[in-house]
């Protein structure tokens, strides 16, 4: 059995990875610079430090973390959310005294650039929409008329939740670019008709061992899934396995793809931590083999085809002001009803009546600074480019 050190406690797939990992009989404890993050109270977590965001000192974030790996003899730290991005830049000293499951600082900031993520996919050989990076309002009307077909997306180099991405026709992204322009480096991409899909997936020097493709019909603002079904597509799985024996990876990974439904798929962009999808996967028996197990590639942990999860509190908050016709409606119940509700455990009550108190918070704080929930829910951890 180990001691575990996960970051990023404020994630539901936080507190699923916990539970997972405790009651496997792992010793999990947690870091969190939030004030008041979902699992502060799980039974899950053996200890919970308050530490430094990377955001407001990386020194004393690395402190922090070298005190508890130190202290509490860490034999494993995974971080899921965008913190993984500063303890990959701080992953030499952490090694010292523990395995750090993510993989370099040069590598993450490559992938979660939507940019050069685009040209090391298509360096790779792999289809990819045209993607053009811009640094000015000239660069971005250019990109705009270059871009093929009608519509164009806008969005940030940097950014998460799909929360900036705009899909304009190209004459009206013209009109728009410049009151959409601020000084920041842009993504020009090309629109892609056909059906998104989202991946979550663990991968150990380049061999993938578990793996997930999902869809999700509602979601919190643009892009954060509230709710999340396996689909069971092998071309993706393929697509991933090839990826990251490509690239040599180790850590959580997941992307958006376009299936345009005539056998191509191409992603659009990359996620390098946990995204929802693990909700899906975490309470398979081989998902845990596939995390702290040696490499196999003969064994892919994967959840049953059609697997349902959701987060209540959001389909109430997010989901159901979203619906707009009859159809949309009797999914949202079905989901609601029917669903695995994956913040509510029985055996682990106290973090479903936390999150009330977390999300409450998030109002408070986005009502102050003037800025959406999901930006304030990242904003002491998230890193946008160098």
């Amino acid at each position: 059995m180990k001691t575990i050190l996960l970051t990023g406690a404020r994630a539901p797939v936080t507190l699923d990875l916990a539970r997972a990992l405790a009651e496997a009989g792992h010793r999990v404890i947690a870091a969190e610079s939030m004030e008041y993050p979902l699992s502060i109270h799980s039974k899950s977590f053996d200890r919970f430090f308050k530490i430094t965001a990377p955001n407001v000192s990386l020194d004393h974030f690395l402190a922090d973390l070298l005190q508890i790996t130190q202290s509490e003899k860490v034999d494993l730290m995974i971080p899921t959310c965008e913190e993984a991005f500063h303890v990959s830049k701080v992953k030499e000293e952490l090694s010292s005294h523990t395995e750090v499951f993510v993989d370099s600082f040069d590598v993450l900031a490559r992938l979660h650039s939507k940019v050069q993520f685009n040209h090391w996919v298509k360096g790779l050989g792999f289809s990819a929409p045209e993607t053009e990076g811009v640094q000015s309002l000239e660069s971005m009307l250019s990109a705009i008329r270059k871009m093929p077909g009608e519509k164009v997306v806008l969005k940030p180099e940097y950014s998460r939740f799909a929360s900036k991405t705009l899909i304009l026709d190209k004459a009206e992204a013209l009109v728009q670019a410049p009151h959409i322009f601020n000084g920041l480096s842009w993504t020009v991409q090309e629109c892609l008709e056909g059906v998104e899909y989202c991946t979550y997936s663990i991968a150990k020097g380049g061999v993938l061992l578990s793996h997930v493709t999902y869809d999700h019909e509602f979601t919190a603002g643009k892009g954060a899934g509230i709710c999340f079904k396996s689909i069971h597509h092998v071309a993706i799985e393929q697509w991933v396995s090839q990826f990251v024996a490509a690239t040599h990876f180790t850590g959580q990974i997941a992307f958006d793809f376009i299936d345009n439904g005539a056998g191509l798929i191409q992603p659009l962009e990359c996620n390098p931590r946990a995204t929802s999808g693990l909700h899906l996967v975490a309470q398979e028996v081989k998902f845990l083999d596939a995390l702290l197990g040696p490499t196999n590639s003969q064994m892919i942990a994967r959840p049953r085809e059609g697997a349902i999860g959701q987060l209540r509190l959001a389909m109430l908050v997010y989901g159901l002001p979203s619906i707009r016709s009859l159809k949309s409606a009797l999914s949202w119940i079905k989901i609601f009803w029917g669903a695995r509700e994956v913040v509510l455990s029985l055996r682990d009550p106290l973090p479903f009546f936390d999150q009330f108190v977390s999300f409450y918070q998030l109002i408070r704080e986005s009502s102050r600074r003037g800025i959406t929930p999901l930006e304030v829910s990242t904003q002491d951890i998230e890193w946008n480019g160098p």
